[in-house]
């Protein structure tokens, strides 16, 4: 989820890249050639003629991959020492926005580095300038740019993952929520019709705990509902996933899985919920539904049948599982 914001984000900088060069830089372009300023207008020309390939590469692609961002940070930047250094040394403003594009375009890391080289190519024009203050106050204000702009990326980012998970994680149990299960479905389905690779759900429902709540409190009731997502967490495959789906509803997510060796997964947990989990009162047990991803099956069907098998396991006496029909 991440990673899709991210690239909404850097799809985003591209268009916005070409939308500033068409209406800002085109028209020097015009301006320095009618002037006889022909290499101005040149560099003007390529800059505005690659920020349109990248917009329209990346429209047709769906995405901005990382080299399309790459080259656009990299045209930037060039493009601003090249008109720095051809209209020096007033010229050298264009790189403030260069040095502040590069970090929503790049990793903190390498916009450090791309800034660094930047500011290194113009070093040039500050020996020319004639006091050594006014070289000095170009210099150093071009790096207070970039180091705010390296700060404010990286308060940036934190905030991201942040967000993210908040967005993903159960408040609680520090699972796996909702949103992030519907995610990896749909992730496995795709994997199912693209490579036939199969899946099965297995969701379990701790029984009586109601009474739990009722008896105890709900902070004993959370305590349980914890100790649960810590149980499963440590038992489960590193290659299965484990969510939250709400109240003492749990799923997990078997990857690569066909339903006998779910089944068995879901046995092994049933027997270690019941010698390990427990209340004031002592025990606790869980009943089990699994279903295996059929061909073209929707998230909400699959789901379905692996929660209606949890309903036939409740029937059927609790702390057992069921595979669904």
């Amino acid at each position: 989820m991440l990673t899709d914001s991210k690239n909404k984000f850097q799809r985003g900088m591209v268009y916005l890249f070409a939308i500033l060069a068409s209406l800002v830089i085109a028209p020097f372009c015009v301006i320095r050639y009618l002037n006889g300023e022909i290499a101005n207008a040149a560099v003007d020309l390529a800059i505005v003629m690659a920020a349109l390939g990248s917009a329209i590469y990346t429209y047709r692609l769906g995405q901005a991959t990382q080299l399309v961002s790459n080259i656009t940070a990299l045209l930037y930047s060039s493009g601003a020492v090249a008109v720095a250094h051809l209209n020096e040394p007033i010229y050298v403003f264009w790189l403030f926005p260069s040095l502040i594009a590069n970090f929503f375009l790049l990793n903190a890391t390498a916009a450090l580095i791309a800034n660094g080289l930047t500011i290194a190519a113009v070093l040039p024009i500050a020996i020319k300038l004639n006091t050594t203050t006014e070289a000095f106050a170009m210099v150093a204000s071009l790096l207070m740019c970039g180091s705010m702009a390296y700060v404010f990326a990286l308060l940036t980012h934190k905030q991201q993952l942040l967000l993210q998970g908040y967005a993903n994680q159960d408040a609680l149990t520090q699972l796996g929520n909702r949103r992030a299960m519907d995610e990896e479905m749909r992730l496995s389905i795709a994997d199912c019709a693209r490579n036939q690779t199969p899946a099965t759900l297995i969701i379990l429902d701790l029984d009586f705990f109601k009474m739990v709540n009722d008896k105890f409190g709900h902070t004993t009731g959370d305590d349980v509902l914890v100790d649960l997502a810590h149980l499963l967490t440590r038992r489960v495959r590193k290659t299965d996933r484990v969510f939250r789906f709400g109240g003492e509803e749990f799923v997990v997510l078997a990857r690569n899985t066909h339903l006998a060796d779910a089944l068995v997964i879901a046995e092994q947990l049933r027997v270690q919920i019941e010698m390990e989990l427990n209340d004031p009162d002592g025990a606790l047990t869980a009943s089990f539904g699994c279903a295996q991803l059929h061909i073209d099956e929707t998230p909400e069907d699959w789901f379905i049948r692996a929660d209606k098998a949890v309903y036939q396991a409740k029937q059927q006496g609790r702390n057992c599982v069921v595979a669904a029909e």
